[in-house]
């Protein structure tokens, strides 16, 4: 039966089902895809961190401050938890259970073996550790303060563990000696007013309790003659010179070089810190601490330089190559995302492009292989129809050829295959006219000679 105009119509609109089909199994393999990268890529960065500093009008928090207001450019909240001091931060760092991602830390007060899941940032600064005293006589080094009173800082601070290995060095820490533990703050006061002989600071020259007592009659600022002999025994200490003339050029004042041991402080930061944050930090530093200081020169912070803990993959990354370029023509959070992005298409890409150039073969033989079975059929029929060349058997084989040709009929490809099917209809006629020619020999003639096989090519 010669099938209907709209079925003809119908079964010309069916090809754009298999496009769909493939559309529909190329974006899913791509959502697959992207969702199995997506696990293992960091996800976007947070909008806050958590920050620990030092105490109330010390440099660390001064520092702290500069760099929430940094932060704060990009978005970034930044929250400052107060502490004594460098030891502090350290152990709410080890400590996990305490909310903080990053924070300042003194060289010299930590390792990697007690806390492996710490990574450094690079050093940042140098933290000079201020002798002050009051006293007639020039003091140079610390076995001269034997028998004082000195404020060696409060509990938990990095200045308290230093100045306590540094007496105990020049072996000024045992009685008659007495030791305190005030806040800078109130030893600077207790100085001032003669409650103490000495108070060791760490400090940088910005902090507001150096300022004052630098330029506080009757106090005087120690500087160290055997300097360098303490670098050698304590490596976590530097050298530094405060040079002649810095706090008054005019006045000359100091009026010589001043001798300072410094530590360097180091930023901090657990291993779980956002890549993106560390960028960001880095940069903050750069804008904070690149300048040139009273004790350092321009361009010697941040530096990759580290003592206790091992530098961040990130970190070392920017102090060779700088921030990635992105950051520089992006604000920051349309970087991230398109680096995330970035991170994300490449591995997605790398899987979908061979998949893209194998999709037009196997289009190709999704469709020609709808006629693969019925050709097999056309033939055992065609090889049955030469070797048993029955009459009687003819209405079977018409009959088998007809439902061959119904379901060649129903069979749906895209117009750039219709030739495999009118190729699959000509076989058929051309099998159907070989068993029309089936006629029952006559009466007394011989039968034919068997003629060898001729199957559809």
């Amino acid at each position: 039966m010669k099938p209907s105009p709209e079925a003809a119509r119908q079964r010309t609109k069916k090809p754009s089902r298999e496009h769909l089909v493939m559309v529909i199994t190329a974006l899913g393999v791509g959502i697959g895809i992207l969702a199995v990268v997506n696990h293992f890529v960091q996800p976007a960065p947070p909008n806050t961190l958590t920050m620990t500093t030092g105490m109330e009008g010390g440099s660390y928090a001064l520092y702290g401050e500069w760099y929430r207001q940094i932060l704060a450019r990009e978005k970034v909240r930044l929250e400052l938890l107060p502490s004594s001091g460098s030891v502090e931060n350290l152990k709410r760092l080890q400590d996990r259970a305490v909310k903080v991602d990053v924070g300042f830390v003194q060289g010299g007060t930590g390792s990697v073996s007690e806390a492996p899941h710490l990574h450094s940032l690079g050093a940042i600064f140098y933290t000079p550790l201020w002798v002050f005293y009051r006293d007639p006589r020039t003091l140079d080094d610390l076995s001269q303060l034997k028998g004082k009173r000195i404020n060696i800082g409060m509990e938990g601070s990095g200045v308290r563990k230093f100045s306590s290995d540094l007496l105990e060095a020049s072996k000024s820490a045992d009685p008659p000696t007495v030791l305190s533990n005030l806040s800078n703050p109130a030893a600077a006061k207790d100085l001032a007013e003669g409650r103490l002989d000495a108070v060791m600071i760490f400090g940088t020259a910005e902090s507001s309790v150096v300022q004052d007592l630098l330029h506080r009659e009757g106090v005087k600022l120690m500087s160290f003659s055997q300097a360098e002999a303490y670098t050698r025994l304590f490596p976590a200490l530097s050298r530094v010179t405060l040079p002649m003339g810095i706090l008054d050029l005019a006045k000359r004042k100091p009026p010589a070089d001043v001798h300072l041991l410094a530590i360097t402080t180091n930023l901090v930061a657990r291993d779980t810190l956002h890549p993106a944050l560390v960028y960001l930090l880095l940069e903050a530093a750069t804008e904070i601490h690149g300048g040139g200081g009273w004790v350092q020169k321009a361009g010697e912070f941040p530096s990759p330089r580290v003592q206790d803990f091992p530098l961040s993959d990130r970190a070392e990354r920017y102090y060779k190559s700088g921030r990635p370029v992105l950051f520089d023509y992006l604000p920051f959070w349309v970087a991230t995302f398109v680096d995330r992005l970035i991170l994300l298409l490449l591995p997605t890409a790398a899987v979908l492009l061979p998949l893209i150039r194998v999709m037009p073969w196997y289009y190709s033989w999704r469709n020609r292989r709808k006629f693969f079975h019925w050709y097999g059929e056309l033939k055992n029929l065609e090889m049955e129809v030469l070797e048993v060349p029955s009459p009687e058997r003819k209405p079977d084989y018409l009959a088998r050829l007809d439902r061959i040709e119904a379901a060649v009929m129903e069979i749906h490809v895209p117009m750039g295959f219709f030739q495999e099917a009118y190729n699959l209809k000509q076989h058929i006629a051309l099998v159907r006219r070989k068993i029309r020619r089936l006629e029952l020999p006559a009466i007394g003639s011989h039968s034919p000679e068997p003629r060898s096989p001729q199957p559809v090519e």
